[in-house]
């Protein structure tokens, strides 16, 4: 079955970005920041969460850099958001994640930290930053220690161009990963050759390679977000999967959710009554044991239904999975620059929202805002 589009348009998009600060202690091969700025003043802030409330009824801000958590007011960042009603997501390196610091954030109204840690990096925590091995312990214990505070925690990754046979030990890492319940995965492009006119890179890393590798791990895709000129074709993607645990936390059981009419079902539902999907939902065990009997029950993978049944008689534990996959930018042949439509990603650059990777290029390259 083909993912479904996520219902999401215009101002009801639940979901921005504040980028904060461009500074950090890490070195990238593949970040698209540009401008070195300073650490962006409170007011602000504030100014653009103006913004970004005005253009979207968001449930959940994301906090972005640079690494932000070198600016010096971040607690209060995310206590002024959680004033608003709403909750906050991090997007950090993890150099300077800490338990105190981890303790303050959760007390503020942080609701989840994803962890970028890969190799390639230059960061002054890894010894060996090639070693898949060692950065998967890196990530473990960060994740670990934002779970023991109740930070949802998740790892990202940036699929190079250059490495993307990487995809298989990031996946790999992320399901044995006991903190970690969301992984983000982003394809690698060149946005200093799309900035040019030119694009360069290889179709070897495309959206599709990243569904035929995932799928040979057991992985389908769930939903997704098609392009703004070619809204047909995905090009974010979200994988939602659950695995089985026994008492001693060892892995039984592994189920991919594809959607099935159940789902499909409930997104017409929610349309035609004019509600929208939610982001993020907390489900129990039964109701997830439920849900996914009956969404093997009309359409989706038998095998679910042995996974739950055993789930239910054993009294086995269930810990969902979840994968987003992001295709970078690409530049289509008449010159236009192809992105999400919606941009989850999306941050507030003078003054209006654009996509969070083309906010140093979008005014040069004559781009709309999101």
């Amino acid at each position: 079955m083909r993912p479904l589009h996520l219902p999401w348009k215009g101002h009801d998009v639940p979901y921005a970005m504040l980028d904060i600060i461009r500074g950090c202690n890490c070195v990238c091969k593949t970040c698209y920041n540009r401008e070195v700025r300073e650490a962006k003043p409170l007011d602000q802030i504030e100014r653009e969460l103006d913004v970004i409330f005005s253009e979207r009824r968001v449930e959940f801000v994301g906090i972005l850099g640079g690494e932000p958590l070198l600016h010096p007011d971040i607690v209060e960042i995310v206590r002024r958001i959680k004033a608003r009603g709403l909750g906050s997501v991090i997007m950090t390196n993890g150099i300077l994640w800490t338990e105190e610091l981890a303790r303050q954030l959760a007390a503020a109204g942080l609701v989840m930290a994803f962890f970028h840690i890969q190799t390639g990096q230059q960061r002054n925590d890894l010894s060996h930053s090639d070693s898949d091995d060692e950065v998967a312990r890196l990530a473990e214990s960060k994740c670990a220690i934002a779970h023991d505070v109740g930070i949802t925690a998740a790892v990202s990754t940036t699929i190079r161009a250059d490495n993307p046979n990487i995809l298989s030990a990031v996946i790999t890492a992320f399901r044995r990963n006991r903190s970690a319940s969301y992984a983000f995965l982003t394809l690698e492009r060149s946005m200093q050759t799309i900035d040019g006119g030119v694009e360069t890179f290889a179709k070897t890393n495309s959206l599709d390679r990243c569904v035929t590798e995932l799928a040979k791990m057991g992985w389908r895709p769930f939903a997704g977000i098609g392009g703004r000129f070619k809204p047909d074709t995905m090009r974010w993607l979200v994988f939602h999967a659950y695995r089985r645990l026994d008492a001693e936390g060892r892995e039984t059981g592994f189920a991919a959710i594809p959607p099935s009419l159940l789902e499909r079902t409930l997104f017409a539902v929610l349309r035609l009554s004019g509600r929208r999907l939610p982001m993020w939902t907390t489900l129990t065990r039964g109701t997830v044991i439920l849900r996914i009997i009956l969404n093997a029950l009309s359409g989706g993978p038998v095998g679910n239904l042995g996974f739950a049944l055993r789930a239910l008689m054993r009294g086995e534990r269930l810990v969902p999975k979840n994968i987003f996959v992001e295709a970078f930018p690409e530049l289509l042949t008449d010159g236009r620059i192809e992105c999400c439509e919606p941009c989850l990603d999306a941050v507030v650059k003078n003054g209006k929202l654009v996509p969070a990777c083309l906010s140093d290029i979008e005014s040069a390259n004559g781009g709309k805002s999101c």
